[in-house]
């Protein structure tokens, strides 16, 4: 998912989450366990997904042993 797309979503959730916070169709407790969750759905699978494929892999290109004459 692409990071604008994603921080959007991340965004209209917090902005529903507060709308319904507000006309107190939810609790404060509620309220702040929706907004922790968004967190997870939307913060951390893409740094998981970052990781896997950012890192570096080295290719172990070491020599032949040299034989002793």
């Amino acid at each position: 998912m692409a990071i604008l797309s994603r921080i959007l979503l991340w965004l209209a959730w917090l902005f529903v989450v507060g709308w319904f916070w507000h006309a107190d169709r939810f609790g404060t407790a509620a309220a702040i366990a929706l907004a922790a969750l968004s967190l997870v759905v939307f913060a951390w699978p893409g740094s998981i997904v970052r990781r896997r494929h950012g890192e570096l892999r080295y290719v172990d290109m070491g020599k032949e042993p040299v034989g002793h004459h």
